[in-house]
């Protein structure tokens, strides 16, 4: 009932102007190649349904961010232009949307081939895209249970999705622990910290962790996109770990990754030298001020800011002016080597990860990311891509039609 009002309340409300967008979206796509290797499948056997069809009908249904197929069979009856604009003869019936999205998600390698071919336009009237880019990752969740239990509360009938896993996320709705938990899955991506573009992802279990899935994030976008080469990772505190920053450094990559919390048994950090911005304090235990950077060395001076000993006249009492010079070297994680943590630079920086949160809330809702009816690996993999591929193209149509200042926007804005 809730997919009936909704494909009504959006039939309604509908205006031609929204299919000759949703038609732009349809023509930057490079989908030939696609539609060849899918129709390969009918050299023998009866014609059945135009496979570009069903492909055009299911990349609007994410544009027009429908919850389910059967929300797209109801507007397909509802509206006859719709109908008309997919290329249909016939109306499909819902076992055979089910398995044409079966079978494209065996190609999903050709379908993330067209989302690069859009990226690579981007590419071209963005000069700096990809230069800056923010890595981080959204769940999924699976459309299934994680399991059945009786009156007895026994576990009777195990998940119908075994390869979606649990994970948790501190939230204030939560009733117990502060923590709410989902079953599904994890979408990891990048994307770009100026333009808030998507450039890549991939899909594991949502118990897969943040942090060992930074250099596969990269590495993922590097394959894909020849051109890839940021010059700044930006990341949360998720992925701050000395092999990721290691490995970002070795490349030439400046890491901006916010560092964890101290953990309880310690009274500060670093055991009270350092504070989380990479300050050292001095014997009163106050944070010191950054003085400057010797060109030659690199090291870095810092001097006390004012602390209760500083200039302290009282006989007897140990007077402040500690002054240090400290190599980044000795812990690039903690100091930071190309930008110094704790700086208005590094701050400016960080600020931009916002970036990929506006990205996966834009895709969630509307670009059906959260609207779905899958289960199983490959099809939420399909499912996010499709998701991502209408965000890029949409963006795309908007550049090329003079309205770069709306090329985030995924709907469109009233006044």
């Amino acid at each position: 009932m809730a997919d009936t009002n909704y494909t009504t309340e959006w039939s309604n409300r509908q205006t031609p102007r929204s299919f000759s967008e949703c038609e732009a979206v349809l023509t930057s796509l490079d989908d030939t190649g696609l539609v060849q290797r899918l129709e390969a499948y009918r050299l023998v056997g009866r014609k059945g349904h135009p496979l570009r069809a069903l492909w055009r009908a299911y990349v609007c249904s994410y544009v027009f961010n429908l919850p389910s197929t059967n929300a797209l069979i109801r507007l397909l009856q509802d509206r006859p232009d719709f109908f008309r604009f997919c290329g249909f003869v016939t109306l499909p019936h819902r076992v055979t949307f089910n398995r044409f999205f079966n079978r494209l998600a065996a190609h999903a390698g050709l379908v993330e081939q067209v989302f690069a071919g859009v990226t690579n336009k981007l590419k071209a009237l963005l000069p700096d895209l990809g230069d800056q880019v923010a890595v981080d990752s959204t769940v999924v969740s699976s459309f299934s249970r994680p399991y059945h239990k009786n009156k007895d509360g026994e576990v009777t009938k195990h998940s119908s999705d075994p390869q979606a896993g649990w994970t948790a996320k501190n939230s204030a709705r939560a009733k117990y622990d502060g923590k709410e938990w989902f079953w599904g899955y994890k979408v990891h991506a990048v994307a770009d910290a100026n333009h808030g573009i998507p450039l890549g992802h991939f899909v594991t279990p949502a118990n897969q962790s943040d942090n060992p899935e930074l250099p596969n994030n990269i590495r993922h976008s590097e394959a894909l996109l020849p051109w890839f080469s940021p010059s700044v990772v930006i990341a949360d505190r998720g992925y701050d770990a000395n092999s990721n920053h290691q490995y970002l450094l070795s490349k030439g990559i400046v890491p901006i990754i916010h560092m964890r919390k101290a953990s309880k048994t310690k009274n500060n950090w670093y055991d009270g030298v350092y504070t989380p911005k990479g300050e050292p304090t001095c014997i009163g235990q106050v944070p010191m001020e950054y003085v400057r950077t010797d060109p030659a060395s690199g090291h870095r001076l810092y001097r006390c800011a004012g602390c209760p000993l500083k200039n302290s006249q009282r006989g007897g009492i140990r007077h402040c002016d500690t002054e240090v010079w400290e190599d980044p070297m000795s812990n690039p994680k903690l100091f930071g080597l190309k930008v110094r943590r704790g700086s208005p630079e590094w701050d400016e920086l960080y600020g931009k990860r916002q970036a990929i949160e506006r990205v996966f809330k834009s895709m969630k809702e509307s670009r059906r990311l959260n609207r779905h009816c899958f289960r199983g690996m490959a099809k939420v993999v399909l499912h996010a891509l499709l998701s991502a591929l209408t965000f890029q193209a949409t963006a795309l149509v908007k550049m090329q039609t003079g309205r770069a200042q709306e090329m985030r926007w995924m709907v469109r804005k009233v006044a």
